[in-house]
């Protein structure tokens, strides 16, 4: 590999979903998952394979998908986010990767996934449309089945277009249109 590698993440405590990209071409993407029943257990295979995929690919910098905390979460939840959040910092830090966290709302509008209405707020909504647009921006089959569809490859799209949004941002400057 002889471009810029960027990686981009969409991490939760039971899945981290990562878009990998050389300069601007999309080159590697998948989930990342554990079937442990402990979420500390499934940070830490997160953490190993996280490891290895830093290792591999060597990025320049990492993009990852801020949480936005709500008092609506409760204490546990924002303990869980906060050590997803500062598992993904230690394994990049202890490889020197420079992170970057990047707000939902962020990344989203400029790739046009909000519509501007109160139904395309809607979680579900934003889903769907994030596998729509990694699909027809990169050619992928990425699914898309109903919102509770253990199916969905939205941790995928959301870490791909993540990433996306931040090297058209760095290269083209704010609008992203394709």
């Amino acid at each position: 590999m002889s471009g810029r590698i960027t990686i981009g993440l969409d991490c939760s405590t039971r899945s981290t979903g990562f878009g990998v990209f050389e300069d601007e071409n999309l080159i590697d993407y998948g989930l990342i998952k554990s079937e442990a029943t402990d979420w500390r257990e499934r940070l830490y295979t997160q953490s190993q394979a996280l490891g290895t995929l830093f290792d591999v690919y060597s990025p320049e910098e990492i993009f990852v998908e801020d949480v936005p905390l709500s008092p609506r979460g409760g204490i546990k939840t924002a303990v869980m986010l906060g050590a997803v959040q500062g598992m993904v910092y230690g394994v990049g830090a202890s490889r020197r990767i420079k992170m970057k966290f990047i707000l939902p709302t962020v990344w989203r509008s400029p790739l046009g996934l909000f519509d501007g209405t109160k139904e395309g707020k809607k979680r579900d909504v934003l889903k769907q449309k994030s596998v729509e647009k990694a699909n027809e921006l990169f050619g992928l089959n990425l699914i898309y089945k109903s919102p509770s569809s253990k199916q969905n490859c939205d941790d995928i799209s959301d870490a791909i277009l993540l990433c996306y949004s931040q090297i058209k941002h760095r290269v083209f400057g704010k609008s992203i249109d394709k």
